[in-house]
């Protein structure tokens, strides 16, 4: 992170970088991944049949999908990317010693599509389980996927295109549009888009790439030595600090994948320690650039499981001005939870007008 100054403190959106600009693999034997397991549904096999990838062809792009007891929303993941518009893509579906049947449900659409490979593993964790999906794929670029989100049908070509066009680019995220646990929808999530305003938005310790949205060159992610564990559960930022190290970050601006927010999701589980790794993240890669440390900001939460789940939906419905939405989850929040001040301040913020709202959460960004 060489040249950088003070003044991307004052914008996230528009100063100099403080990363600087940079300017077909051989098929391999993977001797761990088994490949069984029929597509559900024979409309659905015979519909992809025409375009199925023979595992003697090297794909454009390797999907990796990591599962640990995700049977829930697995088989859904799965379809959204097998009725993909680019044809030529393999799905590795990394399996990370699931006791549901996680596994089964991969295989079986395994045994009906010759894109998809499985490679089963004992838990070991999601660092630990990507690196060892990285390490089996034979794509150009490496797409990301996870067990309970739904990419849209032309994903995969538009990012692809986007990284054809633009050499400098290592990698290219999205938009959002985040659904509940049933699959209902909370609002849309943006993001900056340029490599000048991902940067800053990295040096103030905040996330601005969407991790299950990404399609990168694999030669650049290997590179740059894949995913650290010891950054959990926020090793996803530190990859991009370092891939922005070495060349272009950039975002789509509209949504190419549907992101589920559910109990169990590390965003909603492990909030806490994602924000408080992300701070040291941060301020490594400011000490870097010469700047001064984040103090980071405290967190609003609680205890309750169905507490953090509704806190997590209104904050994103608040955001994204879904109000009715934002409504009803801040009252669930209050019901899960009655003792806790965060629900009843997320309700008050719901009587907040947006712009006002948004500038606050601006005002408060800048100073923490």
């Amino acid at each position: 992170m060489s040249q950088c100054s003070d003044d991307i403190e004052t914008r996230a959106t528009g100063s100099k970088s403080p990363m600087p600009k940079a300017t077909s693999s051989k098929p391999r034997e993977n001797k761990g991944t088994i490949l069984v397991g029929p597509r559900r549904g024979l409309t659905a096999a015979r519909h992809h049949a025409r375009v199925i990838l023979r595992a003697s062809q090297v794909p454009r792009v390797s999907v990796l999908l990591p599962v640990w007891n995700g049977e829930a929303f697995l088989e859904e993941a799965i379809e959204s990317m097998l009725s993909q518009t680019l044809s030529s893509f393999e799905l590795i579906v990394i399996d990370d010693g699931s006791t549901d049947r996680s596994a089964a449900i991969a295989e079986e659409f395994a045994r009906g599509d010759d894109r998809v490979r499985v490679l089963r593993r004992p838990h070991e964790g999601f660092s630990v389980t990507l690196n060892a999906g990285i390490a089996a794929v034979r794509g150009e670029y490496v797409a990301r996927m996870d067990a309970d989100d739904i990419s849209v049908p032309d994903r995969l070509q538009k990012q692809v295109a986007y990284l054809d066009a633009h050499a400098a680019c290592v990698a290219v995220g999205s938009w959002i549009d985040v659904i509940d646990d049933s699959g209902r929808r909370i609002g849309l999530r943006t993001f900056v888009t340029t490599h000048d305003e991902i940067s800053a938005a990295l040096l103030s310790g905040v996330s601005p790439m969407a991790h299950p949205t990404i399609v990168l060159h694999t030669d650049a992610l290997r590179a740059a030595g894949g995913y650290d564990a010891r950054r959990y559960p926020s090793e996803d930022l530190d990859l991009w600090v370092r891939l922005g190290e070495k060349g272009e970050l950039a975002n789509l601006a509209e949504a190419l994948l549907q992101h589920r927010r559910h109990k169990a999701a590390i965003g909603v589980r492990d909030r806490e320690a994602m924000k408080a790794m992300a701070l040291v993240i941060c301020n490594e890669a400011r000490a870097r650039c010469g700047l001064r440390p984040r103090r980071g900001t405290p967190i609003l939460g609680g205890t309750n499981a169905d507490a953090r789940y509704h806190f997590e939906c209104a904050r994103t419905a608040l955001i994204a001005g879904s109000h009715l939405t934002a409504v009803r989850h801040a009252a669930a929040t209050i019901a899960a939870e009655p003792d806790r001040l965060y629900g009843y301040a997320t309700l008050f913020a719901c009587a907040v007008p947006r712009r006002l709202l948004r500038f606050l959460l601006n005002l408060r960004a800048r100073y923490r």
